[in-house]
């Protein structure tokens, strides 16, 4: 087994040195062009072009990414209702169909629920705090209806679920409702999610390290991306510790 474990270590070492020798090569290429064009005054240029850009989006962003995203949740939630309502109870297919519209209408929604935070975010910044506010209540009301219309709709097609979206523990309920094939593709989604979420923050802390050289908006930033690196994998690690404890009371 020791060999093996050797072998394996012997076979991967250089593939990493030379990955992370290139990505080191990468960033300091980029490093210094990026320091070439603060210098050359191309940051100023390009920071007052985001802001104006930023500016004239805002009172329209939460209105155009709503009837977009909302609108395509809508959409195919009312799809998968007709689809339900008229089956016959024995084409399984059917319903996986309308599971996978379902899926995809609910991930519409996690998707405005950021660009609505967004947009509230630039409309305070932007000074247009009152006007906006009003449009970001209604989309957030309108896209929990939908989840609470998605949800509602899931659980007429598999009975034994459990839960309200209007219940602070939804997301517990629903998960002790699964049974165990469910839970275990849940937690392959997760482990995949945590994958992609370490990758992600690591691209956006050395994309935000190279443009401080451009833009100098300091470390706060760049702390914001390491707290959330932080929290996953602490929150990764204390979840593996607390369930091999649970797997050896068992």
């Amino acid at each position: 087994m020791s060999d093996n474990v050797k072998r394996d270590n012997r076979r991967a070492l250089p593939k990493y040195l030379l990955t992370i020798l290139l990505y080191g090569l990468l960033g300091g290429v980029l490093g210094f062009f990026t320091g070439v064009a603060g210098a050359a005054g191309v940051a100023e240029t390009v920071r007052q072009a985001l802001d104006r850009a930023l500016e004239a989006a805002t009172p329209w962003g939460i209105v155009i990414s709503a009837v977009i995203l909302l609108g395509a949740g809508w959409y195919l939630y009312a799809g998968a209702k007709r689809r339900f309502t008229a089956w016959d109870g024995e084409d399984e297919d059917t319903m996986d169909d309308v599971e996978r519209q379902l899926s995809w209408a609910l991930l519409l929604t996690g998707l405005m629920i950021v660009l609505d935070f967004f947009f509230f975010a630039a409309s305070i910044i932007y000074e247009r705090f009152l006007q906006d506010l009003i449009l970001f209540l209604a989309s957030v009301a309108v896209l929990v209806v939908l989840q609470q219309k998605i949800v509602d709709l899931e659980r007429r097609i598999n009975p034994e679920k459990r839960g309200s979206v209007y219940d602070m523990k939804f997301q517990k309920t629903w998960m002790d409702s699964c049974d165990e094939a469910e839970r275990a593709q849940i937690g392959q989604a997760c482990y995949t999610a945590y994958r992609m979420g370490n990758k992600v923050c690591v691209f956006l802390w050395v994309a935000l390290l190279i443009l401080n050289f451009v833009f100098d908006f300091g470390l706060l930033p760049i702390a914001a991306v390491l707290v959330v690196w932080g929290v996953m994998q602490t929150a990764y690690a204390l979840e593996c510790i607390r369930l091999s404890k649970r797997k050896g009371e068992v």
